[in-house]
């Protein structure tokens, strides 16, 4: 099994590593639910939920700033992330989301009853993941890079550093 980090991709613009030499993305769902269970007189809880999205954040910072000045922040735009999301199951089957990078397949891994894991191969038809299996496993768990439509109308936030000539930048988008 071999794996390469994939570049940050937005709106099909590479950030290659001169632009996000060190980079972070960060997920959170936000939306119409209760962040904390509604409690009945009897102390039972519930969560209400209507609708949940989710909110991504990447910081990064290279040599030179993002080229994205050509961006249309007014309009959804396409995110090919690098934070990968997972899924962990006692089986090695799963059902993978179909916005996923086409450029980074899915990889996956065999975890042990010590609670080590072991990379094992992955094949992929249509929209299903299976692992092959590891003899002793106790479970599975499989990793893909989202591809997300977002809105971020305000666009990137842009900081400069003089001294140490480097280029750092923030955008916040939320799922469409």
């Amino acid at each position: 099994m071999s794996r390469r980090q994939p570049d940050l991709v937005i709106n099909a613009l590479r950030m290659p590593l001169h632009v996000s030499a060190t980079i972070e993305q960060q997920y959170e769902d936000f939306g119409g639910f209760t962040a904390t269970p509604r409690r009945f007189a009897n102390g039972a809880g519930l969560v209400q939920e209507a609708w949940r999205r989710v909110r991504t954040s990447i910081s990064a910072s290279g040599l030179v700033p993002p080229g994205l000045f050509s961006v249309d922040w007014t309009a959804p735009i396409t995110m090919g992330c690098v934070a990968a999301r997972s899924i962990q199951a006692p089986g090695n089957v799963f059902d993978l989301p179909a916005e996923r990078r086409a450029d980074a397949p899915p990889f996956g891994f065999a975890i042990t009853a010590g609670g080590m894991i072991r990379p094992v191969d992955v094949a992929v038809d249509d929209h299903q993941a299976t692992l092959a299996p590891l003899a002793g496993a106790v479970g599975y768990q499989v990793l893909w890079y989202p591809v997300m439509t977002v809105l971020a109308p305000v666009g990137p936030v842009l900081t400069f550093d003089a001294a140490g000539a480097v280029s750092g930048w923030q955008l916040i988008g939320e799922e469409v």
